[in-house]
């Protein structure tokens, strides 16, 4: 093998690997884009759940203070009768 064959043997296995390593490079980005997009729409989905959540927390603490309030009328309703009719 002259030193000619060589070189050209090289700088073939050379290109072939720079081939190689751009449709690499492509599959990674190509990979990346579509997991950039995927965590998007994931955080989306959390972001409307998360606020379902909070609404329903919401809601539930709402109900709960109209109880408190209600039973604190009625208490109050019944306190006045028991006086008046100790009267």
């Amino acid at each position: 093998m002259s030193d000619q064959d060589f070189r050209e043997r090289v700088l073939s296995a050379l290109e072939r690997l720079e081939q190689k390593t751009d449709r690499l490079e492509q599959k990674f980005e190509q990979k990346f884009e579509s997991l950039e997009t995927r965590m998007g729409l994931l955080e989306q989905s959390v972001g409307w759940i998360r606020g379902k959540m909070e609404g329903k927390l919401e809601a539930g603490a709402t109900l709960w203070s109209r109880v408190a309030v209600g039973t604190a009328i009625i208490s109050a309703i019944i306190a006045l009768f028991a006086l008046l009719r100790g009267l």
